[in-house]
């Protein structure tokens, strides 16, 4: 498949599936998937009159950070919008996780937590260097904030491993955020 194909049908894919399943006709089981035949249908029916399976096979395996491919069903790994029972594999969390908050959300961060806005869940990175990285993708100035992921998790809140290195949570209460100290009035020390 040529790569400018690849490349819009992953973002193709990705809409599908993580936001707009009807507009080409699908429905999301509980957890987010739909069988690989009824996708290539719907697809071939709303302007990718020549796809086949193994060009969506194809996406998955090379796009496999997104998009999960088993089983005869497909689902895209993170970023719903849409209401998905179980996002990835229940997991126990690594000690630290990392989540990059624009400046201008910071305080009702450390008032209320770290909530999905319009997503289902919050997305946690391993390393404070991939949070970072989002901040810098996005050209948003932020604060990278430390998790204490293993103690959120011990203490009921369930965490899902999307990928090797994102981790999805439901929400993380303020008492469990390493905050950036506040900027003195005035801007100066």
């Amino acid at each position: 498949m040529l790569p400018e194909r690849r490349v819009r049908l992953s973002k193709f894919l990705s809409l599908i599936l993580r936001h707009r399943p009807d507009q080409v006709g699908l429905a999301l089981d509980l957890l987010g998937r739909v069988p690989l035949d009824a996708l290539v249908e719907a697809l071939r029916a709303n302007g990718w009159e020549d796809l086949s399976p193994g060009e969506i096979e194809e996406v998955a395996r090379l796009d496999g950070r997104r998009f999960d491919l088993a089983d005869g069903m497909i689902r895209a790994r993170y970023g719903h919008s849409l209401t998905v029972e179980q996002p990835g594999t229940p997991a126990r969390p690594p000690e630290w996780l990392y989540v990059a908050v624009a400046d201008a959300e910071i305080g009702d961060v450390a008032a209320g937590g770290l909530r999905p806005g319009q997503r289902q869940h919050v997305h946690l990175c391993q390393t404070p260097q991939e949070a970072a990285r989002i901040l810098e993708r996005h050209q948003t100035r932020g604060q990278v904030i430390t998790i204490f992921a293993r103690r959120t998790h011990d203490r009921g809140v369930p965490f899902y491993q999307a990928t090797d290195r994102l981790y999805l949570v439901s929400q993380v209460p303020p008492e469990f955020l390493v905050l950036p100290a506040p900027s003195p009035v005035g801007g100066r020390r």
